[in-house]
């Protein structure tokens, strides 16, 4: 009999193992595996900044700092325009400080650099043009009122308002209005009176110095190369310069007399005559030269004056063009650009 109970208690106690082992078997008999993955990300530095500062040109030059542009209210101007808002240039002028244009940074993109013209504020480009003189024979035409003979009257010239020339007068002409030609003045080639530096270079027109700034801004950089270029753009318009004539007068002298008084206007308005200065025909005779403001180009955001012979004048600046004889203006504009590229 205890014998029996014996075996029921150990039968009873190996069924609560065997029960126990598969409880724990099932908790642990699961499989598991994870992964856990965050990334943040920051922004690509650009950080370039493209800048074009100064003034080339002024209302007023300054005699204490050798003809440099000044602002229009200062005192002890040499040159300075008549109205405050219009910059001028003249013989003797210049601006050492001129315009600057710059680019510096190191982003962590792919740049591309580029110089253009500048444009408005609705995209439409400023072209640049150079004071320009063509070659030919000028001077300005002066009413005489002395006495004349048979003998000295073909030393004068005669006007005609339907032509608008002046032609050497006849010994027919002794009492007629009679005209006396003054400052007269040859251009052998082109003049181009306004002289240009980058850095320390020379050139001789606005579209070389374009040329050689753009030449400084057409690269760009991959992520993490320094940017750094900088071009300073000066100039000056020289005078008493070339070969000396007898009563002392330099070559270049009387031809910048020429532009100046292109653009003054001169005469009485009430006078059909009103416009003195000339040039020389291949017969001799004398175009009388007007001046006007017309467009720098066909779609460009500025004027420029021009000095022309004939009856109509130009509609835009081309110094292709017969009639246009001078460019009086002088423009210069530039677009710095750096944009990332893929």
């Amino acid at each position: 009999m205890k014998k029996n109970i014996a075996m029921r208690t150990a039968g009873a106690l190996l069924i609560g193992v065997m029960l126990t082992t598969c409880i724990i078997s099932g908790t642990y008999a699961k499989y598991v595996t994870s992964e856990s993955k965050s990334d943040t990300a920051r922004v690509a530095k650009f950080g370039v900044v493209a800048s074009v500062s100064g003034d080339l040109f002024g209302s007023s030059y300054s005699a204490t700092t050798d003809n440099s542009v000044q602002a229009w209210a200062e005192k002890a101007p040499t040159v300075a325009a008549s109205v405050k808002e219009e910059l001028v240039v003249a013989p003797g002028t210049k601006n050492d400080k001129g315009m600057t244009i710059a680019v510096t940074g190191k982003p962590e993109v792919s740049t591309a650099v580029s110089l253009d013209k500048a444009v408005t504020d609705e995209n439409v480009a400023y072209e640049d043009t150079d004071i320009v003189l063509k070659a030919g024979e000028y001077g300005v035409m002066v009413r005489y009122n002395g006495v004349v003979t048979t003998d000295t009257v073909t030393n004068y010239f005669v006007y005609d308002a339907q032509t608008k020339t002046y032609t050497v007068a006849t010994t027919e002409d002794t009492a007629a209005e009679l005209y006396q030609l003054k400052d007269a003045a040859k251009a052998d080639t082109a003049y181009y009176p306004v002289q240009w530096k980058v850095g320390e270079t020379a050139y001789t027109n606005v579209a070389a110095v374009k040329t050689a700034v753009k030449s400084a801004f057409t690269t760009g950089c991959n992520p993490n190369e320094k940017l750094d270029a900088s071009r300073t753009i000066t100039w000056e318009w020289p005078f008493e310069v070339g070969t000396q004539d007898a009563l002392g007068y330099n070559t270049n002298d009387k031809v910048d007399t020429v532009l100046g008084d292109m653009i003054a206007d001169n005469g009485d308005a009430a006078n059909e005559n009103r416009y003195y200065v000339v040039k020389k025909k291949s017969d001799g005779a004398y175009d009388t030269v007007h001046y006007t403001a017309v467009k720098a180009a066909q779609d460009a955001a500025n004027q420029v004056v021009v000095a022309y012979t004939g009856d109509e004048a130009p509609i835009v600046f081309d110094m292709n063009e017969d009639s246009i004889v001078a460019c009086l203006t002088v423009s210069f504009g530039a677009r710095l650009t750096v944009t990332q590229v893929d």
